[in-house]
């Protein structure tokens, strides 16, 4: 029987697709590829520990700020918050802070 973890990136590769599932977890397609082959030649332990982040809380990633959220909004919030200098909106300022500090998307 398969890793949980390794069920858990299979399940979400065939719901959402591959190049979603690549983009939340911040790996490229061939490194994901070769994991779900189980071909991938170095260690797992660091996309284990990302896949049960991301996906290993009934599929749902833990913003200190927004609680429970999908992957992909939290993918989004945190390129975003790259992008932007400053903005108006004062929820969208403290989102944005937020992310910055997080480490969940710096790879």
């Amino acid at each position: 029987m398969a890793e949980i973890w390794l069920q858990i990136l299979k399940a979400q590769a065939e719901q959402k697709g591959r190049p979603a599932v690549q983009r939340e977890l911040a790996i490229s397609s061939a490194t994901l590829s070769l994991v779900l082959a189980g071909k991938y030649g170095a260690k797992t332990d660091a996309i284990e520990a990302r896949v049960m982040v991301i996906y290993g809380d009934e599929g749902k990633v833990n913003c200190p700020l927004l609680g429970k959220i999908e992957p992909s909004k939290c993918v989004d919030n945190w390129q975003r918050a790259q992008k932007t200098k400053s903005a108006g909106n004062p929820t969208t300022i403290r989102l944005l802070l937020a992310c910055r500090k997080c480490d969940l998307r710096k790879a």
